[in-house]
């Protein structure tokens, strides 16, 4: 597929639609960081788990720190604070630092019994990280691929499932709420993959620019991140591990689930931003 095209018409010229190149795996590491991390955060102050918070803590830092080295100066990243009015990038930068900062102090206080008023705060201030990858690209009016309602769902849905898959490696699955997490764990995939196959479908019936960009998905390289990691090893196979494991109370196979659905999480991410696409005018 050609993917960046000039058509002349006569003494006129069409310019065909255009893949983005600016955001790479960087950003998707990024994304996949900070959505897993407070996907993570979210569950484990639910749930009270003191190391699932320590390891939010860490997946927090290490997307920003990706998000620090894709920086084109390094040392003007103060300036990511400077519009949260008009700028969910912005509005995305004060968010992930306030829940840095609160895990950071809440490690440093010994994981104390929080009042209800300051987890319903916090939580929410999680699920605002979890729902920000997806809000940044969908604010993008010349991209079809990214600027639709499905985005937001789709990477907040994976956000949860990854950092539910992360706690359950870290839980006793058949203990204590063991079978309900696992339950949520496998309603979650479902979710995220009858929403991907309702976002093909309508992006297929949609205009040239999101016909181009599910092609993508469909075949080549974006086809292998989209297909085989992002649905096949991040979905289907966790789905079938998982419910292996809850019909017959095996817990080894939970700890390969997680890992193939983490990386599956990645491969969509990075599938997604790649198959940007500017579209086509006059």
């Amino acid at each position: 597929m050609n993917r960046n095209r000039v058509v002349f018409v006569h003494d006129e010229f069409v310019v065909g639609p255009k893949v983005q190149t600016s955001w790479g795996i960087p950003i998707a590491l990024y994304f996949f960081f900070s959505g897993t991390g407070a996907g993570l955060f979210l569950f484990s102050l639910i749930l009270h788990s003191p190391l699932g918070v320590l390891l939010d803590l860490l997946f927090l830092g290490i997307g920003v720190l990706a998000l620090f080295f894709d920086l084109g100066n390094r040392w003007r990243f103060w300036k990511a604070f400077k519009k949260p009015a008009t700028s969910w990038i912005s509005r995305g930068t004060y968010l992930i630092t306030i829940l840095f900062l609160f895990d950071f102090i809440y490690a440093l206080a010994g994981f104390p019994v929080l009042p209800l008023p300051l987890i319903l705060f916090f939580g929410a201030i999680a699920v605002m990280v979890i729902l920000y990858p997806g809000l940044v690209i969908s604010y993008s009016p010349s991209m079809a691929s990214w600027n639709n309602g499905f985005i937001p769902i789709l990477f907040g849905l994976h956000s949860l499932a990854s950092g539910l898959s992360i706690l359950l490696v870290l839980s006793s699955p058949f203990g204590e709420n063991g079978e309900g997490i696992l339950w949520l764990q496998l309603s979650l995939l479902l979710f995220i993959l009858i929403g991907m196959a309702v976002f093909l479908s309508v992006s297929y019936a949609s205009t040239s620019g999101l016909r181009e960009s599910v092609g993508l998905l469909m075949r080549g390289r974006e086809g292998f991140f989209f297909l085989v990691l992002g649905t096949g090893v991040g979905i289907l196979f966790p789905m079938i591990l998982l419910g292996f494991a809850l019909s017959v109370s095996f817990w080894a196979w939970i700890p390969i689930a997680c890992v193939m659905r983490l990386v599956g999480d990645l491969g969509f991410r990075y599938a997604i931003l790649k198959v940007g696409i500017y579209e086509a005018h006059l």
